[in-house]
């Protein structure tokens, strides 16, 4: 088991004076710190997946990539080869008394000393911030003013909601009606005692980024109010590895066979997919659901008591959350239609990319981000959040004309094929961090344009058999 960082002499932590190792693609090797709440292999939704493909990318590209991110999923501080676990996180938003709040808010004043040292002992190129949700604010201020330059990878709306996105900087400023006034006095100066130690920020509303690069057309806009400054905004949505995603063209008998891959959470919108197939049972359609994802929380529990109470246990069945090596072969590939019932703003959902490349047809919302992927009739089937029995009429639709799901599924594969691969993310988002730690911020060009993705500028060709087998 590695020791904690903080027990390592400073010469176990990264050098940057050692030979650097010849680069395949990129002309100037970056030392660069990545900063993201949660890493693999401990995670929660599809962005640190998708963080760190990208990570792998630029390392395969010569770059020297530390990593600095939570203690989520491991018992106290350590490091893992390049990857550094020392903040603290509160991701998961709890009511917590007072009690609670300072115990938690205690543990968050132990991590700033450690990221003191930590930033003290290296020296970066530039520095890459990923989703910062439930991290201290002022660590990730902290990090914006350490010397480097900073660029933002927004992959959701953690700018739009700053600075409530530190989950106990929110609870300290949450009001407490129901205190007595000696309570609310005290909860007044402990407040003023933590923030003048910057256990909790003073400047909340401060967030000095210049450069950030966005998911998509959706996350820009609603960030764009908190970053007023910007010197490089650009769009570069996510990309996959189709590789693992083989594409396997799907047969109208297996329509009925519905896969779901992702956080089995109440925003997923998984009880309209539940009463779709409520719905279609009781006309006699043959349709089953199954759900791959991390479905031992709260709401999981809640869903699978109501799939139980209604008779559905046969039909909606609850798979658990899927290695990453296992996810094609165990929840792609059986799948004969994916279904994405999502009623919050999806960013940019990542499985919907996995799903295209595999060749299973999309019936999805069309919420936030994914409007800018799923195009209906071109690349999925688009039914109204939250409304069950659109989904059901959007299926009939589907079931009765099977060959315009194939041929959907087809171009939905063309586009991760021509613009959506991990490598032409990865040059991008290269292109643009060696420019910014070159000083040449808005010198790159940017093909796609700012207001349209080049899938949407005309329908895309169908692929070739090479490219599908």
């Amino acid at each position: 088991m590695p020791r904690g960082p903080t027990s390592r002499k400073p010469s176990r932590l990264p050098r940057f004076d050692r030979p650097r190792r010849a680069l395949q693609n990129a002309a100037v090797p970056l030392d660069l710190l990545v900063v993201s709440n949660v890493w693999p292999p401990h995670f929660i939704g599809g962005y640190e997946l998708g963080a760190a493909d990208l990570v792998a990318g630029l390392e395969r590209r010569g770059h020297r990539v530390t990593v600095l991110t939570s203690t989520y999923g491991v018992p106290t501080p350590r490091r893992d080869g390049n990857v550094h676990r020392l903040l603290f996180e509160e991701i998961h938003f709890r009511p917590l008394g007072l009690a609670a709040t300072l115990a938690a808010t205690l543990a968050s004043a132990r991590a700033l000393p450690r990221v003191r040292r930590f930033l003290g002992r290296a020296r970066f190129t530039v520095v890459c911030l990923f989703n910062p949700l439930g991290l201290n604010a002022t660590v990730v201020q902290r990090i914006c003013d350490s010397g480097p330059p900073v660029v933002a990878y927004v992959s959701d709306d953690w700018v739009a909601r700053w600075p409530t996105c530190d989950r106990l900087l929110a609870k300290w400023w949450l009001p407490r009606p129901h205190l007595a006034r000696s309570q609310q006095l005290a909860l007044r100066a402990l407040r003023r005692l933590l923030t003048r130690l910057h256990v909790l920020t003073p400047e909340p509303d401060r967030l000095p980024i210049r450069h950030a690069l966005f998911v998509s057309r959706f996350v820009r806009d609603i960030s764009r109010a908190r970053l007023p400054s910007l010197a490089t905004a650009d769009i570069i949505p996510w990309g996959i590895d189709a590789t693992r995603f083989p594409f396997r063209a799907r047969r109208a008998a297996e329509l009925g066979n519905w896969t779901y891959v992702g956080q089995i959470e109440r925003h997923k919108g998984l009880e309209t997919a539940v009463e779709a197939v409520k719905l279609l049972r009781a006309r006699g359609e043959a349709v089953r659901l199954a759900l791959h994802g991390h479905d031992t929380g709260g709401f999981a529990g809640q869903l699978k008591e109501r799939v139980e109470c209604e008779g559905l246990s046969q039909w909606v069945t609850f798979a658990g959350r899927r290695p990453r090596e296992r996810v094609w072969q165990e929840a792609y590939e059986p799948g004969g239609l994916f279904v994405l019932p999502s009623t919050w703003d999806e960013p940019f959902p990542i499985a919907l990319l996995e799903a295209f490349a595999s060749g299973v047809p999309v019936l999805t919302t069309a919420t936030g981000g994914t409007g800018e992927l799923a195009r209906e009739g071109q690349t999925a089937t688009v039914f109204r959040a939250g409304d069950a029995g659109h989904l059901v009429e959007r299926y009939l639709e589907l079931l009765r004309a099977p060959e315009r799901a194939a041929a959907i599924a087809r171009r939905a594969r063309s586009i991760v094929d021509r613009y959506l691969r991990l490598e032409t993310m990865v040059e991008r988002v290269e292109a643009r961090l060696i420019a910014v730690a070159e000083g040449r911020a808005g010198a790159v060009d940017d093909p796609d344009g700012q207001e349209i993705h080049p899938w949407e500028r005309a329908a895309p060709e169908e692929p070739s058999p090479a490219a599908v087998g």
